[in-house]
């Protein structure tokens, strides 16, 4: 008996799929850009008070403007998609939950593509690439003038307080660095103006980020520098942070769509927009 129901239970079971696959890909609203972003993560994405040649009006904060490297990918796709664009400030830790249920339709954020999101959300292909360094006090960053080998990197951080900002791929790490190096995990922050905050005050000795992120962090900061590590300390997956743009399961229209613009952008062009919005984010205060 079980046997002769499998044919039946296995075309019903097609047939579901199917339906739910074509409801979906109908289901998508891409007629607009809606971009989920914190508006507070320079120099990636952050606020300002008043409207200028790079910003873009905060849809659900009248009156407040978004800036940053992600804000010009946003109107690139704008300009050669032909769609409107709508920015949406929301915390980090809603992000994703915000893109499954169709209030944003993608996420342009600094975020990293993993094997853990990707269960929930699907990625376009990476928009930047960088690598981690740590923020540390500046006369100890000093002492370090090139990238610490494995050996050098376990002894500067061996029972030191390390942390970021929670729910990162740059706070996952310190599990690694916890277990391999015999670093402390502190308990992650809300942002990483607050991890910056810690190490200035020696609640953390370091913290972790991207380099652009360390660039504008240090930038408004004299108290603090930057150390840059071998990359393959961090291991394969994590060895190099790129980061991409998160997209609905399924909408493979508007993933392929933003794919074939990221193409037309160089490495060059997208290393000088980040350039350009760290010495702008430098300006915040």
């Amino acid at each position: 008996m079980k046997n002769a129901r499998k044919p039946i239970l296995l075309s019903l079971a097609l047939s579901f799929s199917f339906l739910l696959t074509s409801c979906g890909a109908k289901g998508f609203d891409n007629s607009k850009l809606v971009i989920g972003l914190e508006c507070g993560y320079p120099p990636f994405n952050w606020t300002e008070k008043k409207a200028n040649d790079f910003t873009l009006p905060i849809y659900n904060h009248a009156g407040s403007f978004a800036d940053g490297y992600d804000i010009q990918i946003a109107k690139r796709l704008s300009t050669e998609m032909g769609k409107e664009v709508q920015i949406v400030q929301t915390v980090w830790d809603s992000l994703i939950a915000d893109l499954q249920t169709g209030t944003i339709n993608c996420i342009i954020a600094g975020m990293t593509d993993t094997e853990e999101r990707e269960k929930s959300i699907s990625f376009t292909e990476e928009y930047y690439h960088s690598e981690l360094v740590l923020i540390v006090k500046k006369d100890i960053a000093d002492q370090y003038t090139t990238p610490l080998s494995s050996e050098e990197f376990g002894t500067l951080i061996n029972g030191k307080y390390l942390e970021s900002q929670t729910q990162t791929v740059t706070d996952e790490i310190l599990e690694t660095f916890a277990t391999k190096y015999g670093a402390i995990h502190n308990t992650p922050v809300s942002s990483f103006a607050l991890a910056a905050q810690d190490v200035v005050t020696g609640s953390a000795f370091a913290m972790t980020a991207e380099l652009p992120v360390a660039n504008s962090i240090v930038g408004t900061n004299s108290q603090l520098g930057i150390i840059h590590i071998d990359q393959t300390i961090l291991g394969d997956e994590e060895s190099s942070l790129g980061v991409s743009i998160g997209i609905q399961q399924g909408n493979i229209e508007l993933q392929s769509a933003i794919n074939e613009v990221l193409k037309k952008i160089s490495t060059d062009e997208r290393t000088s927009l980040m350039q350009a919005a760290i010495e702008r984010s430098g300006n915040l205060q």
